[in-house]
């Protein structure tokens, strides 16, 4: 009998994590990503406790760690910089969670992840753009550009955002996803040099800055990088995309940026003027799905391909890595030769439905609920008129006068998943 092969369709975070753990449980892999060759892309992504723990699973936390500057605060002010609340918090991660909070470029983890991938001798086909899935009684075909076709025991879709692996598979349940709904929101995102000016405390927290019609977010990503983003309104939708800005792009950029920013503290309009790479896209939502939507007989969703989420949560990414750790709980190991291998195997083929449901209904309400907050943040933080900032502002600066109340919100996210 051959051993299962895994088809995993995208090699962004989800999908390299899901190949190194099934490799470890005896699986055959094979990932495929739709881009010819991983390289330069997005800005960068926080990863929590609850992330970082699973990256720990596949010996990457430390690394992450060693290039980031851990988060040690977190703090909350107004446009002028006059702070409406902060605190240290997240310093005690690592004794609380095992992990710390840090943020890092996404072309640092991304190619971290491809290169673990590879060494673990997992095949990784780059350049193979998916375009149909057709289910079979004991296998399942995976169809790519070019007409390309691939068959193996299961596939799982961590393609993202974008996922044409969730259109592909509600398609075959009868439904059409549709167009995603423009929130009205757009982010412009960029990676600058951490300023000089910018004080002791602030310099190693999450920064939030609330103005009107505006929030910028900022974190370091090393000891000497910060990365940021602005969310604005936008009233026509822009393209919902990652691509980089190019030089004269990035210099029009800076200079529209920072007159659409004034009032904001000189630290801020720093960051702004002296951006080495910028890009600007629109936040969309989609429709919630049902756990039963996540996975066909043979296929299955995991990460933005299932729950697809606007930043303002920062949770994405963790998410996505949670998801990883619980579909492995659910599945076997099969180890070529034990004595109880043929029957694995056979109750592997039988159960991989009710694994793949058991899965969805661990995980759905929980992304359902942090997808639900992430809206609802973005619907907070981007307010317009004096009147809406300063009862904003006054909210936010009362919540942070609870510091047990922070405590256990944070508590709630981040003891995930173990």
């Amino acid at each position: 009998m051959m051993t299962p092969l895994v088809l995993i369709i995208g090699c962004g975070i989800a999908g390299p994590v899901l190949g190194i753990l099934y490799k470890r449980k005896g699986y055959r892999v094979i990932v495929f990503e739709k881009v010819k060759a991983l390289g330069d892309a997005g800005a960068s992504v926080m990863l929590m406790p609850n992330g970082l723990k699973v990256l720990n699973l596949v010996g990457l936390a430390d690394e992450v760690v060693k290039e980031s500057l851990p988060l040690t605060g977190f703090w909350d002010g107004v446009s002028s910089g006059e702070t409406l609340g902060h605190s240290g918090l997240p310093a005690a991660f690592t004794t609380k969670y095992g992990q710390p909070a840090a943020g890092i470029k996404r072309t640092s983890i991304n190619l971290m992840l491809k290169k673990r991938l590879l060494d673990m001798d997992v095949e990784l086909r780059e350049g193979w753009k998916l375009e149909s899935i057709q289910e079979h009684k004991d296998s399942v075909t995976a169809i790519f550009d070019g007409g390309r076709t691939v068959t193996g025991s299961f596939l799982i879709g961590c393609d993202g955002i974008k996922a044409a692996s969730r259109s592909i598979m509600l398609e075959a349940q009868g439904m059409h996803m549709g167009m995603p709904t423009f929130t009205g929101l757009a982010q412009v995102a960029g990676i600058s040099p951490t300023p000089e000016s910018l004080d002791t405390f602030r310099r190693g927290s999450l920064c939030n800055w609330y103005g009107d019609g505006k929030h910028i977010i900022a974190y370091p990503i090393s000891s000497t990088l910060t990365s940021w983003a602005v969310t604005l309104p936008q009233t026509l939708e822009h393209e919902e995309t990652w691509r980089l800005s190019g030089p004269a792009e990035i210099e029009a950029q800076r200079e529209t940026l920072a007159s659409e920013l004034i009032g904001f503290e000189p630290i801020v309009l720093n960051l702004i003027k002296t951006a080495t790479r910028i890009i600007k896209f629109g936040l969309f939502d989609r429709e919630e799905l049902s756990p039963e939507q996540w996975h066909l007989t043979r296929c299955v969703l995991v990460g933005d391909a299932a729950h697809p989420t606007t930043p303002h949560l920062g949770q994405g990414a963790n998410q996505a890595l949670e998801d990883c750790y619980h579909l492995m709980q659910y599945m076997p190991c099969i180890v070529s030769g034990s004595v109880d291998y043929a029957e694995r195997l056979d109750c592997l083929d039988s159960d991989l439905p009710s694994l793949f449901q058991a899965y969805a209904e661990r995980r759905q309400p929980r992304t359902s609920a942090l997808v639900k907050e992430a809206r609802a943040q973005g619907d907070k933080r981007v307010v317009t008129s004096p009147a809406l900032c300063k009862e904003r502002d006054a909210v936010i600066a009362a919540a942070w006068s609870d510091p047990d109340a922070i405590s256990t919100k944070y508590e709630a996210l981040l003891k995930e998943p173990f």
